[in-house]
Parts: C-alpha cells; structure tokens; sequence
C-alpha cells in the first residue's frame, strides 16, 4: 500500500552519533530535536560513503571548485540517500556542492552587491542548461550517470570553475531526465536569478527584508530546482497532476523552508561577521527588536510550525495517490522522492553540526 511505501522507506533507528565539528552555531538547533518528530530519530549513513567521498573529491577537482576540508557535503548525500544507490547519492552529493559554492559567489563576494553581475552569471547558466542536447540526440553512456567512475564534461572555453562543475553536472542530469522537467528546472534557476537579483538589491540599498517577505525570497536564493533534483536522483519524475496539487507543493516548500531556516541558524555568525543581512535570525531581530537568542528561538519556532506542515502533507500523500489514480508503481516510485524530502531535516542536522563550513 502506498500509506506504507512513504512509512517505512524513511527508515530510522539508533545510530552512532555525528562527530561534531569544534564550534558550531549549529548547537542553536539541538532544542528542536525534542520539538520535530523527523528531526529526532539519528539517521542512517549510506554504506558506501567512502566511495562516495572519494568520487566527489576527484570531480571537484576535475571541475576545479575548492572545497574546505571537512565541508561533508558527501554526508549530508549520504544521510539523505541512504537507502538508495551510490550514483544517486553522488550525484546529489555533487549538486550540493555545486550549490554552496554557487551560493558564496553572492554572500561573500563583491558580486552579490550588483545586480548586473547576478542577471549576467544567470543568464549564462541559463544558456548552458538550454544547450544540452534531447536525451534522444545524445545516449549517456552508463559510466557517465552519476556513478563514482564518471568523468568532467570537457571545460567551456573561458568557463569559471562554478560553470563548468554547472555544464559538467547539467550534462548527466539533463540526459535523464524529461523535457518537461528540464522545463521545470530551468524555471527555477530564473527564480533563484530573481531572487538574488532582489538580494542584490536589498545590499546596495542597505535594506533588511521585513519578516513577511522573507521565507518566500530565502525559498528562491535557496534554490528550488535542488528539491527537482531529487527526482533526477533517483530516476523519477512526479506526475504532474501530482506536482501541481496542493499537498505536494506543501511538501516541497515546507522541505525547502525547513532546511533554509535551519542553515539561516548555524550561519548566522558567519554572515553577521561578512555583513550579509540576509538571515531569518538577522530578520527576525530587526523586525520585532529582539535579541540574537530571542531571534534564535523565534525562528526556532518558525521552524517547527514548518516541519509540522511538511509532515501533515506526507501523511496526505496515500490518500492523494488513490484519489489520483497512481498506480503501484507510480507510488512506490514517487514514494521514494517524499521520502528524501522527509529525511532531509534531521541529514541536514547532523551535517551542520559536524561540516566545518559553519565552524567557529
């Protein structure tokens, strides 16, 4: 049944415990592991991490992209796809780490305070995912499907590092993938384009968001094509009389929020030091004159209401499938998307607490 694919692939039990990173933020988050029922149970790791860690290090390198030493970008994959394949993991592994290191280009750098910089850096990406050839024109070879042995596109001549994991990454996933979704994705790297356009905005006007426009402009910086992913992850592509309903699209925003608002915590510090208004804490402070730990707990809680609505929406899901007509198949398949959503919380977690990205 359906009820039971979502239950009980979203398996949970003692665990050894994270080993945390010296000083982190992140500890702010620990009283919400009483508060979430998702975020209480330790997760499992993929059994093959070691190979996936290893992959992902030689891809960042072919690509050329940095990554500090014990970022665990692999982990946060691992715990997330546990219970799925190594070319599943990896590859979410790999759009992670695209992802975060695509996101310091606006946090830290002067080019977050130009919107030119932004429109033109968007417009490029936008240029490289409408280039990829129809799976049909192009067959991707089983060594290049995201599996530990897959090698670099070649670079684009003149391409950023950034651009070209982006192309090399674009170049895997598109070939999977139908042209419906790669629609899909596209739209949501213009979302994202939008959104960090209006951060820009908001830095060279010295601008903090108000309380009520935030969640929405955090939804778009964090990416909504990342939660698309999943389904290219795994093989799956979600109906789209399902996509479009109300419960599902609760399910993907309240993923996107919850584990938004959690990183908004354990980075706070980082991005109060680097000037960077763009913080639920930061927010949250300068809207109702709180405190950083009154802020802290006020999102806190913002936090927990979100992770409730993710939760109700799962619960919805069996229902929704027999209301719709999916066939077994189908919910088993769709099944396994909702459950990465329902582990992302608690990964996310037990990354932050021991990755080094947010250490003191």
């Amino acid at each position: 049944m359906p009820s039971q694919t979502v239950a009980s692939e979203a398996g949970t039990g003692p665990r050894p415990p994270w080993e945390p990173a010296p000083t982190v933020a992140a500890t702010l988050l620990l009283p919400l592991v009483d508060r979430v029922p998702s975020m209480a149970a330790p997760c499992r790791m993929h059994a093959s991490i070691d190979r996936i860690e290893s992959s992902l290090a030689e891809w960042t390198r072919e690509v050329g992209l940095e990554t500090p030493a014990r970022a665990g970008f692999e982990r946060m994959a691992g715990r997330a796809f546990a219970g799925f394949g190594v070319d599943a993991a990896l590859l979410f592994a790999k759009w992670l780490t695209w992802l975060f290191h695509f996101d310091d280009e606006w946090d830290e750098k002067p080019a977050g305070h130009a919107a030119e910089i932004v429109e033109a850096t968007f417009a490029r990406l936008g240029r490289l995912a409408g280039s990829a050839p129809l799976p049909a024109e192009r067959p991707v070879p089983a060594q290049a499907r995201g599996g530990a042995a897959a090698g670099a596109a070649p670079r684009a001549r003149g391409a950023v590092p950034v651009e070209a994991a982006f192309q090399d990454l674009w170049r895997v996933t598109a070939g999977r993938m139908s042209a419906r979704w790669r629609e899909r994705f596209a739209l949501g790297l213009r979302e994202q384009g939008a959104a960090c356009r209006a951060e820009a905005d908001n830095r060279r006007a010295g601008r903090v968001p108000s309380a009520g426009e935030y969640p929405a402009l955090r939804r778009g910086t964090a990416g909504p094509y990342l939660f698309d992913l999943v389904e290219a992850c795994l093989g799956v592509e979600v109906p789209a009389r399902l996509r479009e309903s109300p419960t599902w699209r609760t399910l993907v925003d309240a993923c996107n929020d919850v584990t938004a608002w959690c990183n908004d915590v354990a980075s706070h510090p980082k991005e109060r030091a680097n000037g960077d208004v763009h913080n639920y804490v930061t927010v949250a402070a300068a809207a109702f004159g709180l405190s950083d730990a009154g802020a802290v707990v006020w999102v806190n809680d913002r936090i927990a209401e979100r992770a409730e609505d993710l939760r109700t929406a799962a619960m919805r899901l069996p229902e929704l499938f027999d209301r719709l007509g999916l066939s077994p198949v189908q919910a088993r398949d769709v099944s396994k998307v909702a459950c990465a959503f329902l582990s992302a919380p608690r990964a996310q977690l037990e990354w932050l607490l021991e990755s080094s990205r947010y250490s003191a």
